[in-house]
């Protein structure tokens, strides 16, 4: 007890500061203060990064899809023909498959469709058309059927069978290429007739 009757702190009060904590108390609330700051600094980054990334991917995906009436072009030259040439149903043979975008959507991979000729027909009779994004991890297939007359995947060795709705034939895929149906303009040509079946890629 002090001078005018206020109590003295006790030796049992002498170590500590101004907050009531001992300097190591004190120590160890400031690091686990910085640690939720920069925690919530990451974050607040991260969300700032993402969300206009988000969007972008959203208006882009938004303006490249497949859409009924898009006409077919070529994906590359290697089947005969130039990318970007249109393709007609005549120049596919009987067991023969081309890989085709939407024409203006070559941008997005997602839109690369594979035709392939599994009979003979007037038009687009005896033409079918898949995704040709596997749907075991998201790999671009073979634009060329394989000597069972399989579409194969390069990644994994998946392979679907084009005259059976593209059904899994071998390797890890655990679903169907979705299938697209896809028609034939005055001129000749392929266009897309219709939506894909399911989603694109691996789910």
């Amino acid at each position: 007890m002090g001078r005018g009757g206020i109590q003295v702190p006790g030796p049992e009060w002498a170590d500590l500061g101004e907050s009531g904590l001992e300097p190591k108390e004190r120590g160890f609330s400031r690091r686990r203060a910085l640690k939720w700051l920069i925690r919530l600094g990451y974050g607040t980054f991260a969300f700032a990064f993402a969300l206009p990334a988000f969007a972008l991917r959203s208006l882009q995906t938004e303006r490249t899809e497949t859409a009924q009436g898009d006409p077919l072009v070529r994906a590359s030259g290697t089947q005969g023909g130039n990318a970007g040439d249109p393709i007609a149903a005549t120049d596919l043979a009987e067991g023969d498959s081309v890989q085709v975008f939407p024409q203006g959507k070559t941008d997005n991979s997602l839109n690369l469709i594979q035709v392939v000729r599994i009979a003979a027909g007037e038009g687009a009779e005896g033409l079918v058309a898949y995704s040709a994004i596997c749907t075991h991890l998201g790999c671009p297939v073979y634009e060329e059927l394989n000597e069972d007359g399989q579409i194969a995947c390069p990644c994994h060795g998946s392979r679907f069978d084009p005259a059976n709705d593209a059904a899994v034939s071998g390797g890890p895929a655990n679903r169907p290429l979705p299938s697209i149906p896809v028609g034939v303009a005055a001129d000749g040509t392929l266009v897309v007739s219709g939506g894909f079946s399911g989603p694109i890629g691996p789910e």
